[in-house]
């Protein structure tokens, strides 16, 4: 293991090299470790690698993207827990691994708002709602009146119990006053396999997944959750812009690291943040793949964590869902 110094060294090679002032060589005298407590090839992955490729390309550093999936992500998290402070290991998650999942998972052992700081946000995104020749609607509105008058078909496809997409589906049918029965799956892909085939009525997925099959007229999106419309999904409006103000949700996916380590380790690590986040290339990348990026990080994002913690801990306790494990 490096010690601190060996990373404080590196961190900083980071911020001089995106300035051209040190060479490739030294810069990687030393390497980061990222870990991706999801597959490669999801969603998760795909941000961290091309935050890691940005890393690697602006600095020379070497930096190494571990994925170790499992447990709704917690392997990953314990591993990085176990870890020395050292400033050397940091873990790309989605915002509802840090939320949600602790009011929704009894066998998480650990705190996130304590337990784990936030270096920054790399990747913003909203949620889908979708149906297909279930019901060949192609707007909320229709999906309503076909709701209405098929409330033994009415239902919705969400990717494993306790996720967000979950609640947004049990809210969307409180706020529809429509029977809207929810199907857990295991992941994302096979309940949009399930709604192209006409198995299930509808789906709610995050957007990203959606692109593909909506260019296919393979299933048409009803309203994503975001405050604006996703470039990516022309014509598909916001829950907002069809009078369901209370479903608007946007999740994020951030780098995160083990409490405890040195503060000015942190604030390097955020400015490190800062740098790849704001550079063109990598916003290009992220826009092409559905994403958004922050125009800037929160100023406390300790105040900004616990804020979307309570507002979980609202909707999971108007939906009457029991933590489980």
């Amino acid at each position: 293991m490096h010690s601190i110094p060996a990373i404080t060294r590196l961190l900083g090679c980071l911020l001089l090299a995106a300035a051209g002032t040190v060479t490739a060589q030294a810069a990687a005298r030393d390497t980061i470790r990222v870990l991706v407590g999801f597959p490669a090839g999801g969603a998760v992955d795909i941000v961290a690698r091309a935050f890691a490729d940005q890393l690697r390309q602006s600095s020379g550093t070497t930096v190494v993207v571990e994925n170790r999936p499992g447990a709704g992500g917690m392997i990953a998290i314990d591993s990085m827990l176990a870890a020395p402070a050292s400033g050397q290991i940091v873990e790309v998650i989605p915002s509802s691994q840090i939320t949600l999942a602790p009011l929704v998972t009894k066998a998480i052992k650990y705190d996130p708002l304590t337990d784990l700081v936030a270096l920054g946000s790399l990747a913003e995104f909203g949620f889908g709602i979708a149906t297909g020749p279930a019901t060949k609607e192609t707007t909320m509105a229709g999906y309503k009146d076909w709701a209405n008058a098929h409330p033994d078909k009415s239902n919705f496809g969400f990717p494993g119990v306790g996720t967000p997409q979950q609640f947004i589906g049990v809210e969307l049918g409180k706020q529809l006053h429509i029977s809207y029965t929810p199907i857990a799956y295991k992941g994302g892909a096979n309940s949009v396999i399930d709604v192209i085939g006409g198995q299930i009525a509808t789906l709610v997925t995050t957007e990203q997944l959606l692109i593909p099959y909506q260019k296919q007229g393979k299933l048409h999106t009803l309203l994503i959750t975001s405050k604006e419309r996703n470039p990516m999904l022309p014509g598909v409006p916001t829950a907002i812009e069809v009078g369901l103000p209370d479903l608007d949700e946007r999740g994020w996916v951030g780098l995160f690291i083990k409490s405890g380590t040195p503060a000015k380790l942190v604030t390097q690590w955020r400015a490190a943040v800062e740098k790849v986040v704001s550079n063109p290339k990598y916003a290009a990348t992220m826009r092409n793949l559905g994403y958004g990026v922050p125009a800037k990080q929160p100023e406390d994002f300790a105040k900004k964590l616990a804020s979307e913690r309570a507002t979980w801990q609202k909707r999971v306790k108007a939906s009457g869902f029991v933590a489980t494990n």
